[in-house]
């Protein structure tokens, strides 16, 4: 991370720099921002800041469910599987998938630490915000993405999907880039795809952290929002759980062959 992290804040300081000028060659003149205070560049921002909170969400299990599967320990020419070693040492198997978890969120945390620096210089407004609302409605909704995430690193075992592309976490990216309203308000799109975006999670929580940052809402005036994240939530995290280890319970009857 020591060597990275410095070309990884340019590459961001670069991208955001970017999207700032493109905003501001189009200006904030469409009526489609009314609801978020008619100022894009917050709008844009935020939406840059939280996604890249989602994306992690929805890659780091799959991500660290391979690195430990993957993982090797080894000796004076001894190796054992990372999965082995901990089974004979009495570790957990969430213990390694943790650890790895983990450690990219606090890589995460670092971008949104940029994220948020880049756009109080560029002009991100949120001093009236209301924080808790935004918070909540975030946090609701990371539990709904790792639902997600989870069902996603289920299929390295169960369907076999560790080679390359897994099919679950490269549809839900695709859609959430076109029609979960990172990028633009979710009003702009057809009322064809608006429906389709209604199936996203990240839907929600972004109206809801944007509504309450920009523009004060609180709850009451989110509540729709609220309940449909909140019951995506209440599905997907548990079905997630139950259906990943069931997947990591196959790890002792079936091998990943290169």
């Amino acid at each position: 991370m020591e060597w990275m992290l410095p070309f990884h804040i340019v590459n961001l300081i670069i991208g955001v720099s970017t999207w700032i000028f493109f905003a501001n060659t189009f200006g904030s003149s469409s009526p489609f921002l009314q609801n978020y205070g008619n100022d894009f560049i917050s709008f844009l921002i935020l939406g840059l800041m939280f996604n890249s909170l989602f994306a992690y969400t929805l890659d780091g299990f799959r991500i660290s469910t391979l690195l430990f599967l993957r993982g090797r320990i080894g000796s004076m020419g001894q190796h054992l599987s990372m999965y082995d070693y901990v089974k004979l040492c009495g570790i957990p198997v969430s213990v390694p998938i943790l650890a790895w978890l983990i450690d990219g969120y606090i890589e995460t945390s670092i971008t949104l630490l940029v994220y948020l620096i880049a756009g109080i210089i560029f002009g991100l407004n949120i001093g009236s915000g209301n924080y808790l609302v935004a918070l909540v409605g975030i946090l609701i909704g990371l539990f709904a993405v790792a639902g997600i995430g989870l069902l996603s690193a289920s299929m390295i075992t169960i369907a076999g999907a560790w080679k390359g592309i897994e099919p679950i976490s490269w549809l839900v990216k695709l859609l959430v880039g076109l029609l979960a309203g990172v990028y633009f308000p979710t009003e702009a799109l057809p009322d064809s795809l608006q429906l389709i975006s209604l199936l996203l999670p990240h839907t929600y929580a972004l109206k809801i952290a944007r509504m309450a940052l920009l523009t004060g809402f609180g709850f009451e005036s989110l509540i729709s929002e609220f309940l449909a994240v909140s019951l995506m939530s209440l599905i997907l995290f548990p079905l997630g759980i139950i259906v990943y280890r069931y997947s990591i319970a196959l790890i002792k009857i079936k091998t990943l062959v290169e």
